[in-house]
């Protein structure tokens, strides 16, 4: 009797794992521009035989001359299920030319357990001591950043980083306010047999930093990314902000969304005038006045080739303000721009390499890395747009892609 219990469980949990990814597979195949063709069940077999091997989904890439990407989901990675994946996979790839890669993929709502069977066979297929058919294996998100990042290679870089941001935004507001990542939270162990997520450790990463304890009941979220714009019309830190209400208390916060897989990005740019002010200087002070001379001249370069003393004024007076110069370049701290507390940003979180962090950590732990890496004593690039020079200053910040 309990063997059939069990075995029941197993089948509500992958019944539970295969509606999830479909549901994300369908949103996927929703965007615009993309151009992907999402098919459930796919089947193939040798010419005059049986279409005996199977996957659950068939991604196709239609800009990419009908690429094929296959997907196989599963609640648990189990050593026999994965040998016959691989059975699967390798003929499949002598019979399908337009197959070029097949993944396994689990929920992110997995146990600690299963995650790290996860990564261990992941690490199995990419070392060079084992032969694999199978491309990786991966968590539902994991798969979707993928897919959307090979979809997106052949449009213009500003409609890519369009869709690609506001996905993450979209994305962020909706595991926040989905009702089965709470019931997740609020009780794991009930839950977790019959509800899966494609985004629980996102979900729980962000809770956790924002101050909710593992034992708080969470009785709702609410999350919006429609931010209003700074006093010039731009943008502000603050992509997705929430709140959180639980049994003993109200908790709101705004995250800065990283969606990038370069090593640096352009956190700031506007008139000097905006730094001065951000950092409480003097405006006829000696450092504000060098600020002004580096947005005349454009660049470190120039600076010292026109006017050293303000070079040298840099060099040595502007690292002093590496934290207020973090707050206002990556959360918004002080920025004369700011009208409503909203914009500004407490918490970081890059999507690429998965990581959020709270914003006093953050300051202390992003000066401390690339201080080094950055020019005059920051860890900051400085320069100026495109021609804008002597008429603004660009900031590029370092990500967590960085090694």
């Amino acid at each position: 009797m309990d063997f059939n219990i069990d075995n029941q469980k197993k089948s509500l949990s992958g019944s539970a794992s295969n509606l999830t990814l479909s549901e994300l597979l369908q949103k996927i195949q929703e965007i615009p521009k993309l151009n992907v063709s999402v098919k459930k069940g796919y089947s193939v077999g040798y010419e005059n035989c049986e279409k005996q091997f199977k996957m659950d989904y068939a991604i196709t890439f239609n800009d990419f001359d009908n690429e094929t990407w296959l997907v196989k989901s599963t609640s648990s990675i189990r050593t026999d299920r994965i040998y016959g994946n691989e059975f699967f996979a390798q003929n499949i790839k002598l019979v399908d030319k337009n197959v070029k890669k097949i993944f396994v993929v689990v929920p992110d709502s997995i146990t600690e357990k299963e995650l790290k069977n996860k990564n261990d066979y992941s690490n199995k297929i990419h070392s060079e001591t084992y032969v694999s058919f199978l491309d990786d294996v991966l968590t539902f998100s994991e798969l979707k950043d993928f897919v959307l990042s090979h979809a997106s290679e052949k449009l213009s870089q500003g409609i890519s980083a369009n869709i690609l941001g506001n996905n993450a935004e979209d994305s962020i507001v909706h595991l926040l306010t989905d009702k089965n990542n709470i019931l997740l939270w609020n009780d794991y162990a009930k839950h977790s047999q019959t509800i899966k997520s494609s985004t629980y450790h996102w979900f729980s990463q962000i809770l956790k930093v924002s101050g909710v304890s593992e034992q708080d009941t969470v009785l709702d979220i609410v999350a919006t990314n429609s931010i209003p714009k700074l006093s010039n019309r731009g943008y502000p830190k603050t992509d997705v902000s929430f709140t959180i209400t639980t049994e003993q208390e109200e908790i709101t916060k705004n995250i800065s969304v990283k969606n990038t897989s370069a090593d640096t990005v352009t956190v700031h740019e506007g008139a000097v005038d905006d730094i001065i002010l951000a950092l409480n200087l003097d405006s006829s002070s000696s450092l504000a006045n060098s600020l002004k001379e580096f947005q005349a001249y454009g660049s470190a370069k120039g600076l010292k080739e026109n006017n050293e003393v303000a070079y040298n004024t840099l060099v040595d007076e502007i690292h002093k303000y590496n934290k207020e110069l973090v707050n206002f370049f990556m959360f918004g701290v002080n920025s004369p721009l700011v009208n409503n507390p909203i914009q500004v940003a407490d918490i970081m979180l890059y999507t690429k390499n998965f990581e959020v962090i709270s914003r006093d950590l953050y300051v202390d732990e992003y000066i401390e890395k690339y201080s080094s890496k950055g020019q005059f004593g920051t860890p900051f690039k400085w320069t100026y747009p495109s021609k804008k020079r002597g008429q603004k200053v660009q900031i590029k910040g370092f990500t967590n892609n960085k090694k």
